[in-house]
């Protein structure tokens, strides 16, 4: 049965568009997450928000255990994806997979002490996100080489504790010309490996492995 997926993420889940100077985004019916609502019986609600990085300092983890109350009250069940750590490589060279895999690891862990996500009111899944090429943005290959290890790296945090994965790094998702930000074909692709790898239409479960 169909619940609520909560899209926390950047400017990749909320559909920023680098081709504006003006800061748009693409059209609410070319963003993955609102694809996914439209093609689902799924209810999606996009939390993405251009330049976030993993929430590291107090009141970025507040902002998100603040809406746990009123996200346990949607459509059950209710799933947090959470999509981040681009913008902690892309914007700090001295940032490692490694580290930014412990920066997640502190920030789920504290969103785990949660009474919505220890009573199982909310469920949680780690996505490793679509892989930095060079461009514009991206003017070194090391960080596209961090951005591939993560993948390995948050498999295994998700393993040590006990929560969904996904690996989008494996799907081959179309960028702009910056080397980062998803194409509305982008867009099109990660709802449907989305759909196809998470079992998202009706009369499948895959979403709640």
């Amino acid at each position: 049965m169909a619940g609520t997926i909560i899209c926390l993420g950047d400017s990749n889940t909320y559909g920023y568009d680098s081709r504006s100077f003006l800061g748009n985004r693409y059209p609410e019916d070319g963003r993955w997450p609102e694809i996914l609502g439209t093609r689902t019986e799924w209810t999606v609600r996009n939390f993405g928000k251009n330049g976030r990085c993993i929430p590291y300092f107090l009141p970025e983890i507040t902002y998100v255990c603040d809406r746990l109350t009123g996200w346990k009250d949607e459509a059950s069940p209710v799933w947090i994806w959470v999509m981040l750590g681009t913008n902690d490589i892309l914007h700090n060279p001295q940032m490692t997979a490694e580290s930014v895999t412990e920066r997640m690891e502190r920030f789920l862990k504290k969103i785990m002490e949660r009474e919505e996500i220890r009573k199982g009111s909310i469920r949680l899944r780690l996505i490793s996100p679509v892989h930095l090429r060079r461009g514009q943005w991206v003017e070194t290959d090391e960080r596209c080489r961090e951005s591939e290890r993560l993948d390995d790296c948050y498999r295994r945090l998700a393993g040590k504790l006990g929560v969904a994965f996904t690996c989008a790094g494996d799907w081959d998702i179309p960028v702009l010309f910056d080397g980062v930000h998803f194409s509305e074909d982008g867009h099109r692709k990660f709802a449907d490996c989305a759909i196809r790898e998470l079992g998202l239409v009706s009369g499948e479960t895959k979403v709640c492995d």
